[in-house]
């Protein structure tokens, strides 16, 4: 039978519509369908298991109790920042869960703190380190992992080299592994690189790590001074009766401080206590009895044991600051202070060609009440604009109830990140031979001498 021209070109049009694009039209709505529907990943990192729902479908909750979908932080740009080459950032689908705000989030302590200092303060049970974000709960119970939103690993606590047997098994998409360091790069306890991929989150003195850890800040400082009251006519060489103090444990020929301080000391009389000094005054740990020493001087030596980039630490903030003597600092670069410390609250070593001509400067202002009171003006005039830094508990809790929720990061190279590239964070250590020293009579000598 012979059908028309028309009718086979519409026989034909038909055939290819069933077999042809019914098909496909209809593979692409499966391939949508199923798209939409919750699918769980189990992804491996490293020894560990991450549960991600990465592709959970979700219902926009009430704008007043939803956080903003985020947007890229210009940090994590190469461009702008060198250092963000040495992690991974990405985003997250936002789901219903991470789209609204927690009520409470809970930080777990993997490893100890400081030989335990501070996990000794967390007493049975859980509490808050920071009264000011009482939802903010820390834990010293390992078991609790499975709660954490951050889980904490010190970095002098840790293996040297990563072992998954110490390290937890799983780990879930919203929280953060937090590395932990309050010391300079040139005291590095771990492997680096056994340690690639393992954390997401970081806690260092340094501004740019994810959550600020530093010894003290601009902030914390006039919120002391406003609490304890300041009288704009105080005489601050009142009841000092001396010139120069220093604490120090650490004591050896390679550090850039003993190098300077041998010099110093020829020139002006410094009294040295601790580990270097005379060890029979303030007992480690024993910080209580410090003050009352402290505050007989007019000046205190802060010299760092490494000059690093931002590192300031308790030398300067609570040995120097809060007992009212003047710091003497020895560390990061003059900018760094005038930055992150109160205006003309210190005086540097770099602002002098010689040991010689600042011991000269600390006996001129020894004998000049009105220029030594000067470096205790700024307690009357804080800045108008100063970051919000209220210590390193505080500081992480807020960054966990309001940090970007679907923003996901890991450290491939924590090492560089750290140490900079060609160890730039650090002045190299002083080039000699190692050895400990120990300050006898206003010198330094080996400290098998003194045994």
């Amino acid at each position: 039978m012979l059908l028309p021209s028309k009718m086979k070109t519409s026989l034909k049009q038909l055939v290819k519509f069933y077999l042809v694009i019914f098909p496909t039209c209809f593979g692409a709505f499966l391939v949508v369908y199923f798209a939409e529907k919750k699918v769980s990943l189990s992804i491996q990192t490293r020894d560990q298991t991450v549960h991600c729902d990465c592709n959970e479908s979700y219902t926009r909750p009430d704008p007043k109790e939803t956080l903003s979908i985020c947007s890229s932080d210009p940090q994590d740009d190469p461009l702008v920042n060198p250092l963000s080459k040495f992690y991974s950032v990405w985003y997250d689908p936002p789901t219903e869960k991470t789209l609204t705000k927690p009520e409470k989030v809970k930080i777990v302590f993997w490893t100890d703190l400081w030989n335990n200092h501070l996990r000794k303060k967390l007493p049975k049970g859980n509490r808050s380190l920071c009264p000011r974000f009482p939802n903010c709960i820390f834990s010293k119970y390992r078991d609790e992992i499975h709660e954490a939103d951050a889980v904490i690993f010190e970095n002098s606590n840790l293996p040297k080299d990563y072992n998954s047997s110490l390290m937890p098994t799983v780990r879930y998409p919203h929280q953060h592994s937090v590395w932990l360091s309050t010391e300079c790069p040139n005291y590095p306890s771990i492997n680096f690189e056994t340690y690639r991929g393992v954390f997401n989150w970081t806690i260092t003195y340094r501004a740019d790590s994810d959550s600020l850890g530093g010894w003290g800040s601009l902030y914390e400082t006039y919120q002391r001074l406003k609490d304890e009251g300041v009288d704009p006519m105080k005489d601050y060489t009142e009841g000092k009766k001396k010139l120069a103090v220093w604490f120090i444990s650490k004591c050896n020929t390679q550090a850039n401080r003993i190098a300077y301080a041998t010099e110093l000391v020829k020139h002006m009389h410094v009294d040295v206590y601790g580990g270097c000094g005379k060890n029979d005054v303030c007992a480690k740990w024993k910080i209580k009895c410090m003050p009352k020493v402290i505050r007989q001087y007019k000046f205190y030596l802060a010299f760092e044991n490494m000059k690093c980039k931002e590192y300031i630490t308790e030398k300067f903030w609570r040995n120097a600051l809060e007992n009212d003597v003047v710091p003497v600092v020895l560390g990061a670069n003059r900018s760094d202070y005038e930055r992150l410390a109160p205006p003309h609250s210190f005086i540097h070593v770099d602002d002098f060609t010689s040991p010689k001509e600042l011991a000269n400067y600390l006996k001129m202002l020894d004998q000049d009440k009105d220029k030594y009171n000067a470096y205790f003006k700024w307690k009357t005039t804080p800045p108008k604009n100063m970051p919000l830094d209220e210590g390193r508990w505080c500081n992480l809790c807020r960054e966990l109830l309001e940090r970007c929720p679907t923003k996901r990061k890991v450290y491939t190279d924590l090492r560089t990140w750290f140490e900079g590239e060609n160890l730039s964070m650090c002045d190299p250590k002083e080039n000699v031979k190692y050895q400990e020293l120990r300050f006898v009579e206003n010198h330094f000598e080996l400290a098998h001498q003194t045994n």
